[in-house]
């Protein structure tokens, strides 16, 4: 009985102090809409706790007064609560929330009025235990029928609060251990209260309950983050109450003792309190030093592991630029922090395709989940959210555009929490989890911390890209984005170490005739060819080997483990491929680039790097220099094979072949129009004086009188009806007769060592404001020796009888081309050239006999 006593007295007052002490610091904390909504259901639980203890007391102004006090409060904490629940699981029904708060404060006045509790006192008694007295108290009270709608309303409004919170738990918009506890919590306390009602009132069973609903409320706050406040007093709470307990223990075990036995050992009272006091003194200490541990265990625990984990991961990544490394420690972090089974890290892709995995927690557990820029995952973080749980993808509309294949791979790998890795607005990755170990959920704490850590990573992972992106610039070439020069030399020497005995290959690959493209078709389609030249290498080569570039149109290829033989056949594709893909290209100019390569071995075949590397170089001018388009394998005899070709580039050696290809072409020009054959030969002689005049070398000199001789040579292609017509040409036969150019082009790129005279060849019909064919060059992008045929020719074609009309006079043609300098002409050229031919310089005979006109 004393016990029972004890439990009517200080229960209530501990239930009491536990809704005063969490009103006070949700006061003192910084609040939200959820926070004052549950200090609202406070405020009602203490005006239904508090009566009870005031009523124990008799404090004024009387039982009956309180008893309906405490019954308003009944009635007011299920509405307050599911109007709380409404807000916290965001399902909110105004028309419900009308109805039920019109009830609740029709139930409220009409028991403050007295049509609940009618009358209520309460009765003290004296119980006689073993021949012991103790005082007792009981409540009695009558009600009216009201209390039954009371009770009926009461009991609707917690059904109603279950069945709301229980949906929002399954939908997946609120965690059960954050709501499930509050609702338990009142439920109990409700059903205490209606064991009261039913008779049971001699027990403090509401009592009880009410303590039960304090306890469950405070483990739903502090462990599982209800809501969003964090107290800095949990060891002060958790030590006043054992303090308090203690000391009523200690209080009443004294006043037991002095009114049991107060009369028989009066003496010796006082040596007994001292010797209770040091024995509370003694248990306090060890309960201390449990209650310690016990609340660590509840609240500090996981918040020791987060600040450990935050502590480990901002020192380790604070001068780490290694993205491995830093993944690795992200994902320890979380772990460490979180708890979670497995972790994964999605990065972006270095081409802006896709996000992968880059990283993961378990090195089985390597998923191939690719999302694509357009997910909406993708969106659904550049919209600034800070995390994704795994209902919120079921579920929201936002995904609906989403494939089920993506979902059902995310679903499959048991995918709960993914939180963004941005910087500076940009996604650089998600961090993927799994279940924690523990199988709870996440809480918000959980995603407050990953957040801040996606956040971190975000900003490590950025300079890291930094770091790692200007290395490779500095060992990557910017047009072709293969390997340098400065990477080649350091992977020769590491794969010399790493191969030891085994064998390495090297190709050393050569395009052909590349200044002439540049010279013909412009440094833009130059740089064109070498980025498609580097596609055909990494297609044909891939992980094979490495490949780089050498430096200008050379690039090389080290095959590791390669034998001769495989080198000369991955050569041989990689030859075969360019010549198709260049000889395939359809245009005007029907340009085409070839390539010669040299392979040579390690260490069969040169014994060490330096060798390897000078015998690959021999065997690839070798390919030059013996026909281009071919693959040479370096052996001994590739150095005399070398020596006898010579320099390939000297012109006075090879100058008797030079002239006797030109004339045998000549011969065959005149053989269908003698006009042609004459015309190329005067101007050629023009275009030697004028060049003689512009202070060309001589070599330059003798490769516009080559040019000159052969500018003309494609119309052995042209019908000989459009090259003897006696009247204009229509449309389609000055098309016809435009083909001229590329057909020269055509005949003398297969010459052997005349490519030299191409650029001229193929601009001497362009004009210098940019309306000439075949390729519309203008002003100085017209070489200049093309710039000395097209005046040239144009004035011998002017001063030349034709079939359809008869030939100018020399004045008559230096005036036309004054009159086009600017226009068609380079003016300061024309300029020359007409100051040449009035002074007499150049020569010019209308009569001469090589001319032939065929009437």
């Amino acid at each position: 009985m004393p016990l029972l006593q004890l439990l009517f007295t200080a229960v209530p007052l501990i239930a009491l102090m536990s809704y005063c002490l969490l009103l006070l610091f949700f006061t003192l904390s910084q609040k939200d809409k959820y926070i004052r909504m549950f200090m609202a259901v406070l405020v009602a639980l203490i005006v239904w706790t508090a009566p009870g203890v005031l009523m124990q007391v008799q404090f004024y102004p009387g039982v009956l007064f309180w008893h309906r006090i405490m019954i308003a409060g009944m009635a007011a904490t299920p509405f307050l609560l599911f109007l709380f629940v409404s807000v916290y699981t965001a399902s909110i029904n105004i028309y419900s929330i009308v109805f039920w708060g019109l009830v609740a404060v029709g139930s409220i006045v009409t028991d403050l009025l007295g049509y609940v509790i009618v009358d209520s006192t309460v009765v003290n008694y004296d119980i006689i235990v073993n021949g012991h007295h103790f005082n007792g108290v009981e409540f009695i009270y009558t009600v009216s029928p009201m209390a039954n709608l009371l009770f009926l309303f009461i009991f609707i409004m917690i059904l109603a609060i279950i069945v709301k919170a229980w949906k929002s738990v399954k939908s997946g918009n609120v965690l059960y251990d954050q709501i499930g506890l509050i609702i338990v919590g009142i439920s109990i306390m409700f059903i205490g209260t209606l064991l009261n009602a039913a008779g049971m009132h001699k027990y403090p069973i509401a009592i009880l309950a009410s303590l039960v609903n304090a306890i469950l409320m405070i483990i739903a706050i502090y462990k599982y983050r209800m809501l969003e406040l964090r107290f800095m007093l949990t060891r002060g709470i958790v030590y006043s109450i054992l303090a308090a307990l203690i000391t009523t223990a200690y209080v009443y075990c004294v006043l037991y003792i002095q009114n049991t036995a107060g009369n028989v050992y009066q003496n010796a009272l006082p040596y007994f309190t001292i010797f209770t006091a040091l024995l509370v003194a003694l248990v306090f200490q060890p309960l201390f030093r449990f209650t310690n541990k016990l609340v660590d265990k509840m609240f500090y625990r996981a918040e020791y592991s987060q600040r450990q984990a935050l502590r480990n991961f901002s020192t380790v990544i604070s001068n780490n630029l290694d993205l491995n490394n830093i993944a690795q420690e992200l994902i320890e972090a979380v772990q460490l922090a979180i708890r979670s089974n497995q972790v994964l890290i999605l990065t972006k892709h270095e081409n802006d395709e896709h996000y992968y995995v880059f990283q993961t927690s378990s090195k089985i557990f390597k998923p191939d989940l690719r999302l694509a820029n357009d997910n909406p995952v993708v969106a659904w973080f550049l919209a600034d959210h800070n995390s994704l749980s795994r209902d919120e993808l079921s579920s929201l509309p936002f995904f609906k555009s989403m494939w089920e294949k993506e979902k059902r791979e995310i679903y499959d790998l048991g995918i709960e929490v993914i939180i963004p890795i941005k910087s500076r607005s940009e996604l650089i990755g998600m961090l993927m989890m799994t279940r924690k170990q523990n199988n709870t959920a996440y809480t918000l704490d959980d995603l407050d911390l990953l957040s801040y850590l996606g956040a971190s990573t975000a900003v490590a992972f950025d300079n890291a890209r930094l770091f790692t992106r200007s290395q490779n610039e500095a060992l990557t070439d910017s047009l072709t984005k293969l390997h340098n020069h400065r990477y080649f030399f350091k992977s020769l020497n590491e794969q010399m170490t790493s191969i030891g005995s085994s064998e390495l290959s090297l190709l050393m690959i050569d395009l052909d005739l590349f200044k002439l493209f540049n010279d013909l078709y412009g440094h833009v389609e130059g740089d064109k060819a070498l980025e498609m030249v580097a596609s055909i290498l990494v297609r044909n080569v891939g992980q094979k080997g490495v490949v780089c570039r050498y430096g200008g149109e050379e690039f090389t290829v080290l095959l590791p483990y390669y034998d001769t033989k495989m080198a000369f056949d991955i050569a041989e594709k990689i030859r075969l491929d360019i010549e198709r893909s260049f000889f395939n290209m359809n245009d005007v100019t029907q340009r085409f680039l070839t390539a010669s390569i040299g392979v040579c071995t390690y260490p069969h075949a040169a014994p060490n790097a330096e060798e390897l590397l000078k015998r690959a170089d021999l065997a690839m001018y070798t390919a030059k220099n013996s026909g281009k388009n071919q693959t040479v394998i370096y052996t001994p005899e590739v150095i005399s094979i070398d020596s006898a070709y010579g320099d390939s580039d000297d012109r006075t050696s090879t100058k008797p072949t030079f002239a006797a290809t030109i004339y045998a072409l000549t011969a065959a020009i005149d053989a269908k129009d003698h006009y042609t054959f004459g015309h190329s030969q005067k101007v050629a002689q023009y275009a030697t004086s004028l060049a003689s005049k512009l202070a060309l070398d001589k070599s330059h000199v003798e490769i516009i009188r080559e040019a000159a001789l052969l500018h003309d040579i494609g119309k052995i292609g042209i019908p000989e009806s459009i090259l003897t017509k006696t009247g204009r040409l229509t449309n389609e036969e000055f098309e016809v007769v435009k083909q001229h150019v590329e057909m020269s082009i055509t005949i003398i790129k297969h010459l052997p060592s005349m490519n030299h005279v191409i650029p001229a060849v193929i601009g001497h019909h362009e004009r210098w404001d940019g309306k000439g064919y075949p390729r519309g060059l203008k002003g100085e992008n017209i070489p200049l020796a093309a710039r000395c045929l097209a005046i040239t020719d144009a004035f011998d074609a002017m001063t030349s009888s034709r079939p359809y009309r008869s030939s100018l006079s020399v004045n008559t043609a230096l005036n036309e081309i004054e009159k086009n300098m600017g226009t068609q002409f380079d003016p300061l050229i024309a300029n020359i050239f007409i100051k040449l031919v009035r002074d007499g310089s150049i020569k010019v005979n209308q009569d001469a006999p090589s001319v032939k006109i065929v009437s």
